[in-house]
């Protein structure tokens, strides 16, 4: 398999790069963590260059590799928009469910967010019921809920169909409960809902979480590839009795293991975003893949945000240095659809059981 980015997949880098550069500086975060309205502005830019169209991937030139091109540059920028929750999370979760109408509706801009995660669980499911025709349940810890539209879940059913992808609109029967989050620009809130969907179809629960997983890497992997390009640059401009800090062992050695575990990742997923868009692999296979993806991005994310921090010193620790904006991203992203613990446990876990 050539997980190689091709000359078009290059170029598409290069120009979502250069458009989030201007249009996107780390002031926007800043700026977003105490303005709730200010990622509008941004939304429609990329709504009307069609980024949302990477909804639905497959349909046209672009696939799952397009789209985790676009969600890493976006996750290096630390945009303050709800891309990721939209195409990645949501629309990841319709995807081969043949709702094409939702679909459409994320793909022209309508903001949508998906909720898997019931209390206490640190693995996504299905935190909902679907009974009579009425969704119930309650989910913990949904990504822009307050700026969506479109809430999607997995249920499970009474119909004998087991579990369904479901799709609420966000007002009556949809109750937004804001709590505390730790990367403010990616508000998070718990969701209670008794409501009757616009949408349901029957799906295969990995199959379903594949996709998301994948979309949650990438943009982890930008958090992480934008971090240490930030030490890297501060280690080799700083100087401490008149050598630059990155000479010294503690420093060179720390960065060096950040690369180490960035490029792991960064590997994974796109080696899973494109065993997503072969249709012969098995849901399985793709869950797994998908799975190690997002537990490595997730560790590399972390790790580089916290090097971050230390190789600047005290600088990195004051709140005018853009440090914390990528600790606070990552460290919320990376507990998102499972932390690394919980995904590495549950992929040993089927291996052992021989369910991988």
């Amino acid at each position: 398999m050539d997980v190689g980015l091709n000359s078009e997949q290059l170029s598409l880098r290069d120009t979502v790069r250069d458009i989030l550069r201007t249009e996107c500086p780390p002031d926007a975060a800043r700026q977003a963590m105490t303005d709730p309205e200010r990622w509008r502005a941004l939304w429609k830019t990329v709504v009307d260059l069609g980024w949302t169209e990477l909804a639905a991937p497959g349909t046209g030139d672009y696939g799952p590799v397009e789209l985790a091109v676009v969600l890493e540059e976006c996750g290096a920028a630390i945009a303050p928009i709800p891309l990721l929750s939209s195409i990645g999370l949501a629309a990841g979760a319709l995807r081969g469910a043949g709702l094409d109408a939702v679909l459409d509706d994320i793909a022209g801009g309508v903001v949508a967010t998906l909720a898997v995660h019931a209390r206490g669980s640190r693995l996504p499911g299905a935190p909902m019921t679907l009974r009579g025709g009425r969704l119930r349940g309650r989910a913990f810890a949904v990504p822009d809920l307050a700026r969506s539209e479109l809430l999607v879940t997995l249920a499970r059913a009474d119909t004998g169909t087991g579990t369904v992808v479901a799709v609420a609109r966000c007002g009556n029967g949809v109750t937004v409960i804001a709590g505390e989050s730790t990367d403010p620009t990616h508000p998070l809130a718990d969701v209670e809902v008794d409501a009757e969907p616009v949408a349901t179809a029957p799906v295969d629960i990995e199959a379903a979480l594949s996709a998301p997983l994948v979309a949650a890497a990438a943009d982890l992997v930008g958090v992480a590839s934008a971090a240490l390009h930030r030490s890297v640059e501060h280690a080799k401009s700083r100087r401490q009795f008149g050598t630059p800090i990155g000479a010294f062992q503690g420093i060179k050695h720390a960065l060096a293991d950040n690369y180490v575990g960035l490029e792991r990742a960064r590997s994974l997923t796109y080696a899973a975003a494109a065993r997503l868009g072969d249709p012969a692999t098995a849901p399985a296979d793709a869950w797994t893949t998908a799975a190690l993806a997002k537990a490595a991005a997730g560790d590399a994310a972390a790790n580089c945000a916290r090097t971050a921090v230390q190789v600047h010193g005290a600088l990195g620790q004051t709140w005018e240095h853009d440090a914390h904006l990528y600790v606070r991203h990552a460290w919320q992203a990376a507990a998102m659809l499972g932390d690394s613990r919980a995904l590495y446990h549950e992929v040993g876990r089927r291996f052992a059981g021989g369910a991988a």
